[in-house]
Order: structure tokens, then C-alpha cells, then sequence
């Protein structure tokens, strides 16, 4: 049994596996009886690649193949043979149901296919109506991203072949409408693929690209009927904001946005409001600490037209930024309300524990540190940023509560720096700014209660010795507290 086969059939949703039941039922895509009965038998067993043993594949070929005698309780060269090459061909039944599933769900790539599959079979009346009603469809839809004039290329290079097979080329043709059609798909395209190249390289230092190549759309870009074009002064504002980082840059982007809202897609809308809401913490990270508010209103403007979430859900990340951003200009309430709206949006496995430590946050922001760490200790195991968080959630907590020197409180200092220093899914960089910010939180908690000899000038040069720390704005919050 490979590996692949696993990873398929178990990450089946309950509703795929019911679909899969009837697709390998069907005798159109399967008269192997012998697949059936192999897919029932994975269906009862939990397994994963490590359950992949002899003793495993024995079974399953008794239950296969039960006239076939197994001699020694071993399975022959000959056995293995037939046992690998079901196994295959359930795998390529299940990659072929997966591609079913996919044109059921794309629109486009099924009338591509269509179209083509209608121009070979020479069914020229019924490519044209196809053709006409597509088009007319297209035109009713005001939203033009990426996906919109993708399809309208294809849709114009059918319609081109449709009369050259027609013999009618001579006559008529549609190829300024083609032309147009395909380059709209490609500057968006290309604009896209450079606000992405610009995403990247700002996240990472180590992403390095040639931007010279994107300077071919500019003679494209300077035509009336493109730079007119909605969805390519939204693309180009953003491009021009990452590149300058300029406030005016961010401004005009917003203007865009709110005038060419109904012209571009929901999910292009959301990617442009992410990367708006990133220009801002960059500047924040600049110390501007006025970008705080300017966050917090992109996050309003995102609730009010329904872009928090991303498909069906909302990322767990995006939500602790948008409480963490409201907490810190003061909207505790509309970020209580807003976590209540998006509580039914997070991803069930992981719902409860992302709830809770964000009611946390707002407890901790709103200096309720006793009910604070009543949220953060039911605060399961979520991912690396929530889980190093929630444990740097709880031990500010306890700075900010001990009125007195309490060990209890040093020896969490003390097993969350052995946690993050054995933690192998944090990141070299992030794992060392936390360990310092630990260290530095820890010589801060022994000068506020008089223990040792620490000063708070001996914690400042530390600080400023570190290579990287995190949190350093609440370090420096604490020290002049103690000033």
C-alpha cells in the first residue's frame, strides 16, 4: 500500500467519501470489483504509513483475494505484485475522482474542455450556442479579476477557432476582441505576480527576484484602454504603494478600493486589504505607532463588507491581530464583538482554544490579568505563534499580579525558556527573540520586587545587547514603570 493511497482516502471529508462511494460503484469510471472491496476494507481501519507492514498487507490481500492459498503466512514475489498494482489502480481512481470533483467545481475549465471536445466532434451549432450564452453570461458579471478575463481568452480563441473550422475565417474573425481579451488576462496576471513578488520579498530577506523582468507590461500599461482599466489602477496603486511606501500611496489605494469595489472580486478585495493592513505594520515596525489606529480601521472597513474571513473560515492568525490592533487603540468593545461574530468562522478543531485565548488578550489589554489567565489556561494546543503567545500572555500576567517575589512565577520564567528552547517548530530567529524577551521579562520581574542585585540599567543593556528580541515594546513599557 503507498503512502499516497493513505493520504487520500483519510483526508476525505465524510461528505467526499460518500460521493467516492458511489463514483467507484458506478461502472462509467470502474468495472474492477476488486477496488470496491479494497476501499471498504481501508474505510474500517485508521492507518497511516507507519501501519504499512507485512503483517497489514497479509490481511488485506486474505480478504482480497481468499481463493488465493498464502503459503508460509508470507506473501509470494507474485502476491506483493497483485496486492502493489490494486493499490495502484485504486490510486489512480481516486486522482481521476479528483478531477471530477474539481471540474464540477470550475466553471471555466469545464466549458474549455467542453468547447474543445464540442469543436472536434464538428457539433458546430451547439459550440455556437454554448459560446453565446457563456459570453452573454460574462458580460452580466461586473466583477473582472484574474478568473474573468482568463475565460473570456478562451472564450475568444473558441469562438476564433469555431469559424476557421467553419471555413467562415475569410469573412469574419474577432481577433481585436481576442487581443484585448488576452491582454487584459496577461497584464493582470503579470501585475499580480509582481504584487506577490513584492509580498514575498518584504516578509523575507533571503527572497531575492528580478524585477526588471515586470517592466515589459509598462509599454501595455501606457495604452488608454488598460490603464483605465479598474482592476489594473487597483493592481498598479499597489504596486506603487509597496514600492514607495509612501502614505499618499496607501491613501489612493483605499480610494480605489472603495470606488472599484463592485468591479473586483471578493477574493481579490480581501488580498488587497491584507496587503494594506501589512504597509501598516511595517510602519508600526518603523516606529510609527500612529499606523496602530490606521490598522484598526482597515479591519472595520473589512467587517463592514463582509472580508475578514477567507472562504469559509477566518485564519486563526489574521483574528489575533485584529483583537491584539483593537485592544491596543482602546475598542475593547467592538473587538469583543467582533470575536463573537467571528467565533462560528474558526475551524472547529481548533475553535474553542482560539476563543478563549483571544477573550484572554482582551482581558489582559483591559488589565483584568486574573481573568485573563482564566481564559489562557484552557487554551489548548493551537500552533507554534498562538502557543509561544499564550505562554508569554501568561507569564506578563503574573508580572503584572505579584505583588510580592513569588518563586511560583520565576519557575514559569524558567520552564518557558526551557519550552521554547526545546520547541523544534519554532523558527531559529523567532526562537531566540522570545528566549531573550524571557530572560530580559525575568531580571525586570526580580527589580520590581527588590530580589538579587539586578538593576534596571544592568536590563537596559542587556536589552540593547541582544541581536533580536521580542515584545520589546512592553520590556521598555515595564522599565520606565520602574523608573
Amino acid at each position: 500500500m503507498t503512502p499516497i493511497l493513505i493520504e487520500f482516502i483519510s483526508n476525505f471529508s465524510s461528505n467526499e467519501l460518500k460521493k467516492f462511494d458511489r463514483f467507484i460503484e458506478s461502472p462509467y469510471f470502474n468495472t474492477d470489483k476488486s477496488l470496491i472491496k479494497l476501499h471498504k476494507l481501508l474505510k474500517k481501519h485508521v492507518i497511516d504509513s507507519n501501519e504499512l507492514r507485512s503483517e497489514f498487507r497479509l490481511r488485506l490481500y486474505e480478504k482480497l483475494f481468499p481463493n488465493d492459498r498464502i503459503s508460509a503466512n508470507q506473501l509470494s514475489m507474485r502476491q506483493k505484485g497483485v496486492l502493489d498494482a490494486t493499490m495502484g489502480k485504486l490510486t489512480a481512481l481516486v486522482k481521476k475522482f479528483l478531477t471530477v470533483e474539481v471540474l464540477e467545481e470550475n466553471k471555466i475549465h469545464y466549458n474549455m474542455l467542453l468547447c474543445d471536445k464540442l469543436a472536434k466532434k464538428r457539433h458546430f451549432r451547439s459550440l455556437e450556442r454554448h459560446l453565446k450564452k457563456e459570453q452573454k453570461q460574462l458580460k452580466s458579471n461586473k466583477q473582472e479579476g484574474i478568473d474573468f478575463h482568463f475565460y473570456a481568452y478562451q472564450l475568444e480563441m473558441s469562438q476564433l477557432n469555431l469559424l476557421y473550422q467553419q471555413g467562415m475565417i475569410i469573412k469574419e474573425d474577432n481577433l481585436p476582441e481576442l487581443v484585448h481579451s488576452f491582454d487584459l488576462h496577461y497584464l493582470i496576471q503579470k501585475l499580480d505576480f509582481q504584487l506577490t513578488a513584492l509580498s514575498l520579498a518584504g516578509v523575507s530577506d533571503k527572497k531575492v527576484y528580478d524585477f526588471e523582468v515586470f517592466k515589459a507590461t509598462r509599454p501595455l500599461l501606457a495604452l488608454k484602454q488598460y490603464a483605465t482599466h479598474p482592476v489594473i489602477q487597483v493592481y498598479t496603486a499597489a504596486i506603487h504603494m509597496m514600492q514607495t511606501r509612501e502614505q499618499s500611496a496607501y491613501d489612493n489605494l483605499l480610494d480605489l478600493l472603495n470606488e472599484f469595489e463592485a468591479q473586483i472580486p471578493r477574493d481579490n478585495l480581501v488580498d488587497f486589504y491584507k496587503i494594506a493592513t501589512t504597509f501598516c505594520a511595517r510602519r508600526i515596525r518603523e516606529g510609527k505607532p500612529e499606523y496602530h489606529r490606521h490598522t484598526f480601521d482597515l479591519y472595520k472597513i473589512m467587517e463592514k463588507k463582509d472580508l475578514l474571513r477567507e472562504g469559509d473560515f477566518i485564519p486563526i492568525s489574521k483574528l489575533k491581530n485584529i483583537i491584539s490592533i483593537s485592544c491596543h487603540v482602546g475598542e475593547f468593545e467592538w473587538a469583543s464583538e467582533v470575536l463573537e461574530m467571528c467565533k462560528p468562522f474558526i475551524r472547529k478543531p481548533v475553535r474553542e482554544s482560539v476563543y478563549q485565548f483571544n477573550l484572554g488578550a482582551i482581558a489582559f489589554y483591559r488589565k483584568n490579568y486574573r481573568q485573563a489567565v482564566s481564559h489562557f489556561i484552557r487554551v489548548d494546543k493551537v500552533d507554534p505563534n498562538y502557543d509561544i503567545n499564550c505562554r508569554m500572555q501568561i507569564l506578563k500576567s503574573y508580572y503584572e499580579l505579584d505583588a510580592d517575589y513569588d518563586e511560583r512565577t520565576m519557575q514559569q520564567f524558567r520552564s518557558t525558556k526551557r519550552f521554547i528552547h526545546d520547541n523544534k517548530s519554532l523558527k531559529i530567529n523567532g526562537k531566540q527573540g522570545w528566549e531573550n524577551f524571557v530572560s530580559a521579562a525575568a531580571n525586570l520581574y526580580k527589580v520590581r520586587h527588590q530580589y538579587g542585585k539586578i538593576t534596571v540599567e544592568r536590563v537596559q543593556q542587556q536589552i540593547d545587547n541582544f541581536k533580536s528580541i521580542n515584545d520589546k515594546r512592553w520590556l521598555l513599557e515595564k522599565m520606565n514603570e520602574l523608573n
